[in-house]
């Protein structure tokens, strides 16, 4: 088990942060219900990512699946972070409209070390507004 130094998270985990595209591989898309194939990561660029559409007040779980280590975030279009956490998060899109917007699910291995992912989508509710 490799623990996980918390100034590493941290630099993860600056919500609001906006990834540069430079340093995010997009891997491929994913619906609600469906789990990648699995992806080879390999550090470089910094971050893969998947990207999905979704209403605002849909109710998301993502787990990232083959190392108990890994950073996750969910980020808006333009790659704004929204949420994070280590491995799954839970986590309600946010209401800018009636239409389906695009988000990305940006991961990395914690350690940036090479890692075989899978990442799973699911919607397990939408918010009653």
């Amino acid at each position: 088990m490799r623990v996980v130094p918390l100034f590493a998270v941290a630099v993860f985990c600056l919500l609001g942060a906006t990834l540069d595209p430079a340093d995010v591989k997009i891997v491929g898309s994913l619906e609600y219900g469906q789990t990648s194939d699995p992806v080879d990561y390999t550090g470089t660029p910094k971050y893969s990512a998947f990207v999905f559409n979704g209403n605002g007040g849909d109710r998301i779980e993502v787990s990232v699946l083959g190392d108990p280590q890994v950073a996750v975030s969910i980020a808006d279009g333009t790659l704004k972070e929204l949420t994070s956490g280590i491995s799954h998060l839970s986590f309600t899109l946010p209401s800018n409209g009636p239409d389906l917007e695009t988000y990305y699910i940006v991961f990395r291995d914690s350690e940036n070390k090479p890692a075989k992912l899978t990442v799973k989508l699911l919607k397990t509710e939408r918010k009653q507004v």
